[in-house]
């Protein structure tokens, strides 16, 4: 056996484990995520809604509000 030919069917081989191992690894594709819009029933944020939020917290809200980067 030459060294080329030796040397594809070793490429051969490696696709076809790569292949199995892909088979093995590949995971199905979950549910999306409920709507997160309102935190649920005993949530903390529900428990004191009389304290104001922190300035981070204020940052925090307009970044998943607006997109906007927290500093």
């Amino acid at each position: 056996m030459t060294a080329t030919r030796a040397l594809r069917v070793l490429k051969v081989i490696y696709g076809t484990l790569v292949a199995a191992g892909r088979m093995y690894v590949w995971l199905p594709p979950t549910e999306p995520h409920p709507d997160c819009s309102d935190p649920p029933l005993l949530h903390p944020e529900r428990l004191r809604p009389d304290v104001p939020l922190t300035a981070y917290e204020r940052a925090l809200e307009r970044e998943l509000t607006t997109g906007e980067q927290v500093p």
